[in-house]
């Protein structure tokens, strides 16, 4: 990832280090799981979501009929599920980088692939966590 990418991805991952700390969104269902789960089953449904995302690539995984769409969403959950796993034990962004090397690098090249920027995946992310409240 270039330096853009990996700053709005870093700023994405503190949004869920600041659910797992904060007592200010107990409501929030990411930090209900990051107080219930581990990082066993978090992987397992970055497994999962990855393959949901191969499908979307392949044809047979779609919520939509828009490619793109359903393309950011599959992402954006393999990173989603990926950060919990660090983030529910206690790693900061650069041991998650080094942790989850090998899966980011599959993201990222299935990103340059389909000529999609990565970037797009954490723009959409935060902008949902401005509304919500986690950021401002």
């Amino acid at each position: 990832m270039n330096s853009n990418e990996l700053a709005l991805a870093e700023q994405l991952f503190g949004v869920f280090v600041m659910l797992r700390d904060s007592n200010q969104f107990l409501e929030s269902g990411t930090a209900k799981m990051l107080r219930e789960k581990d990082a066993e089953f978090f992987q397992k449904r970055a497994a999962e979501e990855f393959a949901e995302l191969t499908g979307v690539v392949d044809g047979s995984h779609r919520h939509s009929a828009d490619f793109e769409q359903d393309f950011l969403l599959e992402s954006s959950q393999v990173f989603y599920w990926l950060s919990l796993a660090a983030v529910v034990q206690q790693k900061n962004f650069s041991e998650f980088t080094q942790i989850f090397a090998r899966e980011l690098s599959e993201l990222e090249a299935i990103h340059t692939v389909h000529k999609i920027p990565i970037a797009k995946i954490f723009e959409k992310d935060l902008a949902e966590c401005r509304t919500k409240g986690y950021l401002v």
